[in-house]
């Protein structure tokens, strides 16, 4: 299975690693590696992680507080979101209709 990435979640990445690049140097790549090692995860074993709403699929990260939200269509599994678990929680719904 490949994961792939919507602009919009890798456009959340790509802030959220520059985020942490601010706070602390090298912490943003290892943010993104973490987020990578998550990807891996979810290539393997996609089915494993609990559906969150309709055929929403999350990935909640360890070290770092962000969940990965996905859909499965075909061989794919799309992030729809790369959010953080503590600010607006529910945003992304409106996303689901545009996976």
């Amino acid at each position: 299975m490949r994961v792939r990435f919507s602009e919009i979640a890798k456009n959340e990445l790509t802030d959220a690693c520059d985020w942490y690049e601010r706070q602390q140097e090298g912490l943003g790549l290892r943010f993104k590696s973490a987020v990578q090692d998550a990807a891996r995860q979810i290539a393997k074993t996609p089915l494993l992680f609990p559906v969150e709403l309709e055929d929403v699929r999350r990935y909640v990260m360890n070290r770092f507080p962000y969940t990965l939200r996905y859909v499965l269509r075909g061989d794919d599994a799309w992030v729809m979101t790369v959010s953080h678990q503590h600010r607006r929680p529910d945003y992304w719904v409106e996303r689901i209709d545009n996976q």
